[in-house]
């Protein structure tokens, strides 16, 4: 295949799908914030958000930030079978937030969809080859998609969807060249259905982009109006109190964004190879270059110090709530 160059949503304003595991880590409510704002100063719709764990605290996180940051997201959809992802050390900060800053978490009235569903609907809608998906946590429900059959909002199967409807999948995961990553372990099997079977470009933000600098809150003074933030919230009770963390999903988002340039360069593509049997290694990955490979992963062009400062930025304009 030919290597496409990734033409980022800041000169392609299209529509965008988030999938996140939002709870298991507080970066995810900082990627949240930082795609809004992204969108706001460049016009893209996002579609909706798909919270890929069972665990409906993290629906009412997203909800609680999206409205924060004057940004309703009308279409949340949930993993719809119990237990992933959902035990106590999933809901350090987004029950809290949840309660308290998402009314319709709270009365009871926030019912997110059924993952297929949400995502064959809104495919079915788009125009050919505009989505862009970004990928922030495990492929349990782009891998339900692929799975998926013919239904009321479409002929297609997910597999043709995706590839007559999908731009490009941005993804938070891998650790290369080689080893083990939290967002493919946690469902290995779901991990390689998707790298193997998405028939559109996968530009790859692995492990190494966002672990070396870290975002968030650390150094803004504590205030009462602050306590009124559910992403500064977020921060700190998943951090007890540090209120930073590694920038993991924030650089596919801003990937997503800004693309190629002063921030970010491309790796020419290959294949992500899966083997669940590694002496030491279990369930690790290998990227393999290849030149007829859709995977291209990212690799930093700023310093830390700048993609630190220019997401900080981001999350902090949310400071107090917009009106």
């Amino acid at each position: 295949m030919e290597q496409r160059r990734y033409i980022p949503l800041c000169e392609r304003p299209g529509p965008v799908i988030l999938d996140t595991d939002i709870g298991p880590d507080c970066d995810d409510v900082g990627a949240l914030a930082v795609l809004i704002s992204y969108a706001k100063e460049y016009g893209f719709p996002i579609l909706g958000v798909c919270n890929c764990t069972s665990n409906n605290a993290g629906t009412g996180t997203i909800d609680a930030v999206a409205r924060f940051c004057n940004y309703p997201i009308e279409r949340i959809a949930q993993w719809d079978k119990p237990g992933f992802m959902d035990d106590a050390s999933c809901h350090k900060y987004n029950t809290f937030v949840a309660e308290h800053f998402s009314d319709a978490y709270r009365t009871g009235t926030l019912t997110p969809e059924n993952p297929v569903s949400f995502y064959r609907s809104l495919l079915a809608d788009a125009a050919d080859h505009s989505v862009t998906v970004i990928s922030i946590g495990m492929f349990n429900c782009l891998a339900a998609l692929l799975a998926s059959g013919p239904d009321a909002y479409s002929p297609l199967s997910g597999a043709e969807l995706v590839r007559q409807k999908i731009y490009a999948m941005v993804s938070m995961a891998a650790l290369l060249p080689r080893g083990r990553e939290c967002n493919i372990i946690c469902d290995y099997v779901a991990a390689k259905h998707v790298f193997d079977g998405w028939q559109a470009p996968i530009y790859l933000s692995h492990f190494n982009v966002g672990y070396t600098f870290r975002t968030g809150f650390d150094g803004i003074c504590e205030t009462p109006q602050m306590q009124k933030n559910p992403i500064y919230k977020s921060y700190e009770m998943y951090t007890a109190g540090v209120c930073n963390n590694s920038s993991f999903d924030l650089t596919a988002v801003q990937f997503a964004v800004m693309g190629e340039g002063a921030l970010y360069r491309l790796d020419p593509p290959g294949r992500l190879e899966f083997y669940a049997e590694i002496p030491d290694l279990p369930d690790a990955t290998v990227f393999v270059p290849n030149e007829a490979g859709t995977i291209y992963p990212m690799q930093k062009v700023a310093d830390d110090q700048t993609l630190q400062a220019e997401l900080n930025r981001r999350i902090r304009q949310f400071s107090v709530p917009e009106n």
